[in-house]
């Protein structure tokens, strides 16, 4: 279904419905009856029953074949129990005890009428496409006379488009850890755009790798870990890498985080310790991106959700299995694979 749960108070849902016809508020309403299995802080099923019939806009988001709508008693208990994916839509008073979640918690938070402004941002802002050019590349584009972006770094990538909020991420790329000594100034400056500062809790990474010809040794892998927690991030980190024998389903190279999409054509590991040593495409996108304007089954959370269903097939059934397969790092379970 990729839905994610949206949850909300009455008031807020009230307030965005009323004002439904101006931006932000059509882009969150648009987000709510397209990718939202709606929570209402209410004091029954009833009192949700008897706004609905009061209101035709709650009529209608009870009444979609795909989607629910079910109230909740306390949006505090549900906040402590979020997954990865939770939206939650409140306003003051209500909101004033989780004004900084979005930047402690990585979650998306909406704590006014005025901040549902990042969800419209997240629908029309996020979306960055981008070239990394190796220098012979860039030289031939000069010599064509033709503009370029000059990027050296996936910080140069990603500070253009904050991945915000996060709390989060996997990397899918078979062959990142290929001539790794090499290219471990593309990870490393990946994971420093990525994990974010003063985070209250820890940041979860997991890397999926194929292993198919038992190229990639426990040992290395471990010194891999060991090396990324050196870095010193802005938060505490839990990683872990999953080697599996599932390339073909891993082939496209991609990162996903809470609300976010990021693909790159030939990989993650195409910077090295002398620059981008070969041209590659890509972009960033929110998993609302362009949400007012697809049909819901096709949008960006379905893909999303589509590849993290994948994921959670390896990593729940090969793990451990196959002759090369296993999984090396920190123990936890990544909060995008939570089933």
């Amino acid at each position: 279904m990729a839905a994610h749960r949206i949850f909300c108070t009455k008031d807020t849902l009230s307030e965005v419905i009323r004002l439904r016809k101006e931006r932000p508020y059509s882009t969150v309403l648009s987000t709510i009856e397209k990718l939202g299995n709606v929570y209402v802080e209410c004091t029954s099923e009833s009192e949700l029953k008897g706004l609905a019939a009061q209101n035709p806009i709650i009529n209608k988001l009870l009444k979609r074949v795909n989607r629910d709508i079910k109230a909740i008693k306390s949006m505090d208990s549900e906040i402590k129990n979020f997954r990865a994916d939770d939206i939650y839509l409140m306003t003051p008073p209500a909101s004033r005890p989780y004004v900084d979640y979005k930047h402690k918690m990585g979650l998306l938070v909406i704590t006014s009428l005025t901040d549902m402004q990042m969800i419209d941002d997240l629908c029309y802002t996020h979306y960055r496409p981008y070239n990394l050019l190796t220098e012979a590349q860039k030289l031939r584009l000069q010599q064509h006379g033709e503009e370029y972006e000059d990027i050296s770094s996936w910080k140069d990538v990603l500070d253009t488009t904050q991945v915000i909020p996060i709390n989060a991420a996997i990397i899918i790329d078979n062959y990142i850890f290929h001539a790794f000594d090499r290219r471990k100034p593309s990870l490393y400056s990946l994971m420093k755009a990525l994990v974010p500062k003063g985070l209250s809790i820890p940041f979860h990474l997991t890397i999926f790798v194929n292993n198919g010809k038992n190229d990639l040794k426990k040992e290395k892998m471990e010194q891999v870990i060991k090396e990324i927690h050196e870095l010193k991030l802005g938060s505490e980190i839990k990683v872990s890498i999953v080697a599996h024998m599932s390339g073909e389903i891993t082939h496209d190279r991609k990162i996903l985080t809470n609300y976010h999409l990021i693909t790159s054509g030939h990989g993650f590991g195409v910077i090295d310790n002398r620059g981008v040593h070969e041209n590659a495409q890509g972009e960033v996108k929110s998993t609302f991106h362009n949400i007012n304007l697809i049909p819901s089954y096709t949008s960006d959370k379905h893909i999303h959700s589509q590849v993290l269903d994948w994921m959670k097939e390896i990593y729940f059934h090969e793990k451990g299995y196959g002759l090369y397969a296993f999984e090396v790092g920190d123990d936890f379970d990544n909060r995008l694979l939570s089933e």
